[in-house]
C-alpha cells in the first residue's frame, strides 16, 4: 500500500485503504494467510473486523496481535520503546492508553520515515529495551513491524517480557497456522 498521512480512521482514509487493498486481494488469498503488518487501518476492534472480513484467508493484523499479546502477559503497565517521531510515538502511547494499558515510561528514537526506521541500528533499540527494562512496567512494547527486531529477539530479553510489533504477528501466525518458522 501506498503511504498515506493520517491513520486510516476516518471514513475517506479507509475508502482508499479498502480500494487499495481490492488491487491485490485475489494474488494476496492465494497464500494461507496475510500477515497485516501495517497500523494503518487497524487501530480500533471494528477496523480489525473488516480486514478479517474483507479477505477470504486468515489474516493476522500486527496492531491486534499486540493487544493479544500485552493482554495474555497480564501487561497493565507498559513501557514503550518506539523508534518513531515525537508525534507519531504520542499517537502510540494514546493508542495503548485507549486500550487500557498504563504507559509507566516511553522512549522515542526519533526516527520520521521507512527508510530511517529500518535502518535503526540494533544497539539503539537494545539499549533503550535495557533502560525500559529496569522500570516498574509488567511489559515491555517495542512497536512498528518495519523496525528490526526478529534478528534481536534473544538480547531484548531479560526480566521483563518484551512484546515487539513483529514478533507478536509471527506469534499468532504461528499459533493459527499460517506460518511454521
Amino acid at each position: 500500500m501506498q503511504y498515506r498521512p493520517g491513520h486510516g480512521i476516518r471514513k475517506d482514509e479507509m475508502d482508499i485503504m479498502f480500494a487499495e487493498l481490492s488491487k491485490i486481494k485475489g494474488e494476496a488469498e492465494r497464500a494461507d494467510g496475510i500477515l497485516y503488518a501495517r497500523s494503518y487501518g487497524a487501530f480500533k476492534e471494528f477496523q480489525f473486523r473488516l480486514l478479517r472480513d474483507f479477505f477470504s484467508v486468515p489474516v493476522v493484523i500486527a496492531t491486534e496481535a499486540i493487544l493479544t499479546r500485552l493482554r495474555e502477559l497480564r501487561a497493565r503497565r507498559v513501557y514503550l520503546v518506539t523508534p518513531y517521531n515525537q508525534w507519531r510515538h504520542d499517537y502510540e502511547v494514546r493508542w495503548l492508553r485507549d486500550n487500557d494499558f498504563e504507559v509507566v515510561g516511553s522512549i522515542a528514537l526519533g526516527r520520521t520515515g521507512g527508510k530511517a526506521i529500518a535502518s535503526t541500528p540494533h544497539e539503539l533499540v537494545i539499549d533503550a529495551v535495557s533502560v525500559a527494562q529496569r522500570s516498574e512496567a509488567d511489559a515491555i512494547y517495542v512497536a512498528c513491524t518495519i523496525l528490526s527486531t526478529l534478528p534481536i529477539l534473544d538480547r531484548l530479553r531479560g526480566r521483563l517480557p518484551v512484546v515487539t510489533a513483529s514478533s507478536a504477528m509471527l506469534d499468532v501466525a504461528r499459533e493459527i497456522g499460517i506460518f511454521k518458522g
